[in-house]
Protein backbone atom coordinates (compact mmCIF):
# COMPACT_ATOMS: atom_id res chain seq x y z
CA UNK A 1 0.00 0.00 0.00
CA UNK A 2 1.02 3.55 -0.71
CA UNK A 3 -0.39 6.27 2.45
CA UNK A 4 1.86 8.63 1.71
CA UNK A 5 5.38 9.91 -1.06
CA UNK A 6 7.92 12.47 -1.18
CA UNK A 7 9.53 13.96 -3.82
CA UNK A 8 11.80 17.43 -3.27
CA UNK A 9 11.45 19.33 -6.83
CA UNK A 10 15.09 20.33 -6.66
CA UNK A 11 17.15 17.14 -5.31
CA UNK A 12 18.25 16.56 -8.94
CA UNK A 13 18.15 17.02 -12.84
CA UNK A 14 15.28 15.19 -13.35
CA UNK A 15 12.95 16.89 -10.62
CA UNK A 16 14.11 20.12 -11.07
CA UNK A 17 13.19 19.71 -15.02
CA UNK A 18 9.70 18.99 -13.93
CA UNK A 19 9.28 21.94 -11.99
CA UNK A 20 10.77 24.13 -14.60
CA UNK A 21 7.96 22.68 -16.91
CA UNK A 22 5.39 23.38 -14.59
CA UNK A 23 6.57 26.79 -14.35
CA UNK A 24 6.39 27.19 -18.33
CA UNK A 25 2.81 26.03 -17.53
CA UNK A 26 2.21 28.51 -14.63
CA UNK A 27 1.10 25.78 -12.76
CA UNK A 28 2.03 26.54 -9.16
CA UNK A 29 -0.89 24.80 -6.79
CA UNK A 30 0.83 21.56 -5.89
CA UNK A 31 1.97 20.03 -3.19
CA UNK A 32 5.78 19.03 -2.45
CA UNK A 33 8.16 17.06 -0.11
CA UNK A 34 5.76 14.62 2.06
CA UNK A 35 2.50 14.06 0.19
CA UNK A 36 -0.95 12.93 1.52
CA UNK A 37 -4.11 11.99 0.06
CA UNK A 38 -6.36 14.36 -1.58
CA UNK A 39 -3.39 16.81 -2.15
CA UNK A 40 -2.83 18.49 -5.82
CA UNK A 41 -0.08 16.07 -7.21
CA UNK A 42 2.38 16.06 -9.77
CA UNK A 43 2.22 13.50 -12.33
CA UNK A 44 3.56 12.68 -15.45
CA UNK A 45 0.93 11.96 -18.56
CA UNK A 46 1.16 11.48 -22.47
CA UNK A 47 -0.21 14.07 -23.79
CA UNK A 48 0.33 13.65 -28.02
CA UNK A 49 2.94 10.74 -27.47
CA UNK A 50 5.19 13.09 -25.45
CA UNK A 51 5.75 12.55 -21.34
CA UNK A 52 4.55 15.72 -20.05
CA UNK A 53 3.39 16.96 -16.21
CA UNK A 54 0.04 17.49 -15.14
CA UNK A 55 -1.17 17.99 -11.51
CA UNK A 56 -4.06 16.04 -10.61
CA UNK A 57 -5.93 14.97 -6.60
CA UNK A 58 -4.72 12.35 -5.29
CA UNK A 59 -7.69 9.79 -4.23
CA UNK A 60 -10.99 9.25 -6.07
CA UNK A 61 -14.00 10.05 -4.15
CA UNK A 62 -16.59 7.59 -3.84
CA UNK A 63 -18.34 6.03 -0.35
CA UNK A 64 -14.63 6.17 0.72
CA UNK A 65 -11.68 8.02 -0.65
CA UNK A 66 -9.64 5.57 -2.65
CA UNK A 67 -6.07 6.06 -2.66
CA UNK A 68 -5.05 2.90 -4.40
CA UNK A 69 -5.75 0.13 -6.54
CA UNK A 70 -4.83 -3.33 -6.77
CA UNK A 71 -3.72 -3.50 -10.05
CA UNK A 72 -4.23 -7.25 -10.13
CA UNK A 73 -8.34 -6.57 -10.15
CA UNK A 74 -8.60 -3.06 -12.03
CA UNK A 75 -10.04 -5.07 -15.16
CA UNK A 76 -13.38 -6.63 -12.13
CA UNK A 77 -13.63 -3.00 -10.49
CA UNK A 78 -16.09 -1.13 -12.06
CA UNK A 79 -14.50 2.01 -10.09
CA UNK A 80 -11.18 1.14 -12.39
CA UNK A 81 -12.95 -0.45 -15.69
CA UNK A 82 -13.47 2.86 -17.31
CA UNK A 83 -10.24 4.44 -16.47
CA UNK A 84 -7.72 1.90 -16.80
CA UNK A 85 -6.52 2.91 -19.60
CA UNK A 86 -6.03 6.32 -18.11
CA UNK A 87 -2.44 6.00 -17.29
CA UNK A 88 -0.45 8.47 -15.35
CA UNK A 89 2.87 7.99 -13.40
CA UNK A 90 3.48 9.93 -9.82
CA UNK A 91 6.99 11.08 -9.49
CA UNK A 92 8.89 10.13 -6.26
CA UNK A 93 12.19 10.04 -4.31
CA UNK A 94 10.38 7.49 -1.76
CA UNK A 95 7.71 6.57 -0.09
CA UNK A 96 5.90 5.82 3.23
CA UNK A 97 4.95 2.40 5.32
CA UNK A 98 4.43 1.89 8.72
CA UNK A 99 5.59 -0.68 10.82
CA UNK A 100 4.50 -1.14 14.61
CA UNK A 101 3.73 2.18 14.78
CA UNK A 102 6.94 3.35 13.25
CA UNK A 103 7.24 5.15 9.87
CA UNK A 104 9.92 3.62 7.25
CA UNK A 105 11.08 5.61 4.36
CA UNK A 106 11.39 3.61 1.43
CA UNK A 107 13.70 4.43 -1.57
CA UNK A 108 15.70 2.66 -4.08
CA UNK A 109 19.05 1.97 -3.79
CA UNK A 110 20.03 2.48 -7.63
CA UNK A 111 17.49 5.95 -8.86
CA UNK A 112 17.12 8.46 -7.07
CA UNK A 113 13.83 9.32 -8.48
CA UNK A 114 10.99 6.42 -8.85
CA UNK A 115 8.12 6.58 -10.54
CA UNK A 116 4.79 5.20 -9.43
CA UNK A 117 1.94 3.72 -11.88
CA UNK A 118 -1.32 5.40 -10.93
CA UNK A 119 -4.56 5.68 -13.12
CA UNK A 120 -6.89 8.51 -13.61
CA UNK A 121 -10.27 9.82 -13.65
CA UNK A 122 -12.17 12.92 -15.65
CA UNK A 123 -12.13 14.87 -12.85
CA UNK A 124 -8.09 14.46 -12.91
CA UNK A 125 -8.13 12.28 -9.25
CA UNK A 126 -6.01 9.45 -9.47
CA UNK A 127 -5.07 6.42 -7.46
CA UNK A 128 -1.61 4.51 -7.04
CA UNK A 129 -1.28 0.77 -8.23
CA UNK A 130 -0.01 -1.73 -5.79
CA UNK A 131 0.43 -5.41 -5.99
CA UNK A 132 1.44 -8.28 -3.48
CA UNK A 133 4.41 -7.48 -1.92
CA UNK A 134 7.89 -9.38 -2.88
CA UNK A 135 11.43 -9.80 -0.95
CA UNK A 136 12.42 -7.33 1.82
CA UNK A 137 9.34 -5.47 1.31
CA UNK A 138 7.31 -8.52 2.57
CA UNK A 139 8.65 -7.47 6.00
CA UNK A 140 7.02 -4.17 5.76
CA UNK A 141 3.67 -4.54 4.05
CA UNK A 142 1.79 -6.91 2.33
CA UNK A 143 1.03 -4.47 -0.54
CA UNK A 144 3.38 -2.00 -2.78
CA UNK A 145 3.49 0.30 -4.81
CA UNK A 146 4.19 -0.70 -8.47
CA UNK A 147 7.14 1.16 -9.07
CA UNK A 148 9.34 1.62 -12.34
CA UNK A 149 12.42 2.80 -13.45
CA UNK A 150 12.36 6.00 -16.16
CA UNK A 151 12.27 3.27 -19.22
CA UNK A 152 9.86 1.94 -17.44
CA UNK A 153 7.92 4.89 -16.94
CA UNK A 154 8.14 5.91 -20.96
CA UNK A 155 6.77 2.56 -21.53
CA UNK A 156 4.04 2.38 -19.24
CA UNK A 157 2.80 5.58 -20.26
CA UNK A 158 2.92 4.50 -24.23
CA UNK A 159 1.18 1.38 -23.22
CA UNK A 160 3.72 -1.13 -24.20
CA UNK A 161 4.29 -2.23 -20.43
CA UNK A 162 1.63 -3.99 -18.22
CA UNK A 163 2.48 -3.12 -14.49
CA UNK A 164 4.53 -5.52 -12.37
CA UNK A 165 5.46 -5.26 -9.11
CA UNK A 166 9.50 -5.70 -8.52
CA UNK A 167 10.61 -4.89 -4.71
CA UNK A 168 14.47 -5.83 -5.20
CA UNK A 169 17.06 -2.87 -4.53
CA UNK A 170 15.14 -1.10 -1.78
CA UNK A 171 16.59 0.99 1.09
CA UNK A 172 14.29 0.70 4.55
CA UNK A 173 15.33 4.04 6.43
CA UNK A 174 13.34 4.30 9.97
CA UNK A 175 12.04 8.05 10.23
CA UNK A 176 11.93 9.72 13.70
Amino acid sequence: MCGRYFVDLNYNEITMKIKERLEMLSIFDYAQNEIYPTQNAIVLINKNNQIDVDVMRWGIEGKSLLINARHETINERITYKKIKENRCVVVANGFFEWKNKKKIYITHENEPVIYLAAIYNEKHEFVILTGNSENQMKKIHDRTPIIMNQNEMKEYLAMKLQPKVKNDHLHFELCE
